[in-house]
This record gives structure tokens, sequence and C-alpha cells, in this order.
């Protein structure tokens, strides 16, 4: 089929229609744009979120301050810490060589003082298992009578003369162990008989107790002569003739040569070596 053509004068009608409906829409754009209650609500919201920009940066602001306020106070006490401990540091330092200083010098008036000590009970001995009061009040002249008797009147071409006597410790109960008695004797000789025949008339009876004669020691002294215990033990096992130096030294003698140590490791390794070296052979 032929389409019908259009005419010249319609074509121009619906161009002048379209043309009219654009700028009925365009009109209609620009009256909303400008629309006085919209612009205002935009206005509004812009102004509260201002506000509410400036409270949050205004908190923030105290917030730092405050934060920078603290920084400001640790950074002042750090360093006051630091200038005081760089003072303790020295201070300590000087105490340092100070102590090591009293340190070698109580080692040193501490060695004196045991020696002092130990010199000043050389002439005494101890008396271990003597009855509570059979003393009867005269210590010193009952301690010189029984010492002779104990030990034999023939062993002592005269009287012993003893400095001083007395009880050591609290007084207990009946039931308790006697006392120890301890005796200064004058004479320095006169304390080593006593000790040897001690030893040799070993064991000593009284009134059917026993009696044990010892040396006065200090503590430390006798804990170092009780070190030896073992080494000594071995030496009497093996018969090797030793004894015992003032304060704590093993002397002993070894195929007829003399040998002295101050130290218990140095003594034990001798006393191996020999005893190996013996079995051995």
């Amino acid at each position: 089929m032929t389409k019908p053509k259009s005419k010249k004068g319609d074509k121009l009608a619906e161009d002048s229609g379209e043309h009219g409906a654009c700028q009925s829409d365009d009109a209609r754009a620009a009256a909303n744009f400008t629309d006085p209650v919209n612009l205002a609500d935009i206005m509004e919201a812009i102004k509260s979120m201002n506000g509410s920009m400036n409270e949050k940066f205004e908190s923030l602001e105290s917030t730092l301050s405050q934060t920078l306020a603290s920084l400001s106070e640790v950074t002042s006490r750090v360093t006051e810490l630091e200038r005081a401990s760089a003072d303790y540091e020295g201070r300590i330092s000087e105490l340092e060589v100070h102590c090591r200083d009293w340190f070698d010098t109580w080692k040193s008036l501490t060695s004196k003082l045991d020696d002092l000590e130990g010199r000043s009970r050389r002439q005494n001995i101890k008396i271990i298992g003597l009855p509570e009061k059979v003393e009867e009040g005269r210590p010193t002249q009952f301690v010189a009578d029984f010492l002779v008797q104990i030990l034999g009147a023939s062993n002592f071409t005269k009287p012993l003369k003893i400095d001083r006597a007395h009880r050591t410790g609290p007084v207990g109960n009946a039931r308790s162990r006697p006392r120890t008695m301890v005796a200064r004797l004058h004479h320095y000789p006169d304390k080593e008989k006593i000790l040897r025949l001690a030893r040799l008339s070993s064991p000593l009876m009284y009134n059917d107790v026993r009696i044990l004669i010892f040396p006065d020691f200090t503590s430390d002294v006798l804990k170092q002569r009780q070190a030896f215990n073992d080494v000594r033990k071995r030496l009497r096992e093996a018969n090797v003739r030793h004894g015992l130096l003032f304060p704590a030294r093993l002397l002993m003698t070894h195929n007829a040569v003399k040998h002295v140590f101050d130290s218990v490791e140095k003594a034990q390794a001798f006393v191996d070596s020999i005893i190996v070296g013996e079995n051995s052979a």
C-alpha cells in the first residue's frame, strides 16, 4: 500500500507541539529549583551540620589539649627520673666500691677475731658427761683433782694448776644431759698431756658414767676441723699417721715425708693417689 504523504502544515504543527511541551517541562523544573521553601531547608541543614562539626572539632581540640598537657607532664617526669637515675647509678657505683672495701675489711677483722678467740681457748679443755653439781660449788679445785684421779696420779709429777672452770649453757631439768664443763689449764703442756692421756685411756669412766675430754674450739674452727673427718677415717683405715694442726690443717706422714693440707679437696686427692698407688702395687 502506498503511505499517504504528510502535509507540510501537519509537520509544522507537530514540531510546534513538541517544542511547547519541552518549554513546559523546563519551566516546571525552574519553578521547583527556585522554590523558597526547599532552599531554606537546605540552608538550615547546612547550618546544623556546620554547628555539629564545630562542636566535634572543639571537643577534639579540647581532648588534644589535655593529651598534650599530660604528655608534657609525663615528659617532664621522665626527664626528672632519668636525671635521678643517673645520679643513683653514680651513688650506687660508689657504694659498691665502698661495700667491697668494707667486705674485705670485715673478712680481715673476722679472721683476726677468730684467731684471737681461738688462741684464747688454746689452754682450755671441755669435759663432757660430768653429772650436775658433782663439783659442789668448787669447780676449779674439783677439776684439778678429777683429772689426776681419772687419768692416773702417776702421770703427774706435781699438782695441776687450773686457772678457772665453769659449766656452759642453761641449767636443765633432772632428765637433761649434764652441761659441759670448761676448764683452763695454767700451763699449755698440761693441756696437751691431758688430751693425749684421754685418748690413750679411752673410754674414761667416772662413777659408772662415761667421760669425754676434748679441746675447746670455736664453732667455726670446729666446723673446719670436722670437714676432714672423712679423710681422717680413710687415713686410719690405711694406717697412715696423721693429725690436725690448729686451726684446721691436716698433717700426715707418708713414706717418712710430712704433708700439710689446709684444703679438704687437696687432702682427698692426695689420699686417693696414695691409696690407689698402694693397691696397684
